[in-house]
């Protein structure tokens, strides 16, 4: 049995190192792994860091940026003040009347002044102005009825407007400048051009019956050409656009 004391130690010694080599080994791979996560970790921070970094430029320029627009907005708002304050009447016109996408404002405009003048030329034959006992102009009871003749179809006007029609409003147009032309060439008994040139300066036919021409093209333009309309409402969308923002 003695003899064998030995050859155990030797065994368990040998056992020993074998299990120590084997803790050594896992604690040599473990420690590798560390190392490399460290590693890993490190690079990962160093690339983080130069990240930020290279937001805090950026925002840096945006901030830059930021102060440059909000100065050029300051100028900008202060001169329009300025521009403002220096001309308080101006403004800017819009389309006031539109149909179809047809700004006829400026014609409406020009037709309401001739029945303005309209109004103002009979109000000259009343008895008011000539007085109770005054006698009757000649050629009154003629120019009266020239004078109301010449805006009683505008109610045609007046419907196709409402209605938002522009084929209405062509041949109301169409009427009107019709009409217009036979007052200017009528020599008859009545003689509606007699009346009309003493009333040039007064009531200038020309000018409502160059309106009511300047409608009936816009109409006939949108009537005949469906492409250049759908231009024109795009540019007056755009416009229109402009002006609200």
């Amino acid at each position: 049995m003695s003899a064998l004391v030995p050859y155990l130690i030797v065994a368990l010694v040998s056992l020993w190192a074998v299990v120590a080599t084997a803790l050594a080994v896992l604690r040599g791979r473990t420690a590798e792994e560390a190392l490399q996560a460290h590693a890993d970790s490190e690079a990962r921070i160093e690339r983080y860091r130069a990240a930020l970094l290279q937001l805090k430029s950026q925002a840096e320029t945006l901030r830059r940026e930021l102060d440059r627009l909000q100065r050029d907005y300051a100028e900008l708002q202060a001169a329009a003040e300025s521009q403002e304050a220096s001309a308080p009447s101006e403004e800017r016109t819009l389309p006031m009347l539109m149909l179809d996408h047809l700004d006829l404002s400026a014609e409406v405009g020009t037709l309401l002044e001739h029945v303005a003048r309209v109004a103002v030329a009979v109000r000259n034959y009343s008895a008011y102005t000539r007085g109770h006992q005054g006698s009757e102009q000649a050629k009154a009871r003629y120019d009266l009825l020239w004078l109301a003749d010449c805006l009683h179809s505008f109610d045609q006007l007046g419907r196709a407007l409402a209605a938002g029609s522009p084929r209405a409003l062509a041949r109301a147009c169409e009427d009107l400048v019709a009409m217009y032309d036979r007052y200017l060439k009528d020599n008859s008994g009545y003689n509606s051009r007699d009346t009309f040139q003493r009333l040039a300066g007064e009531v200038p036919l020309g000018e409502a019956s160059e309106a009511i021409k300047s409608i009936l093209a816009k109409t006939a333009q949108t009537r005949m050409d469906p492409l250049a309309a759908a231009k024109r409402d795009h540019e007056v969308d755009q416009i229109v656009s402009s002006v609200l923002h």
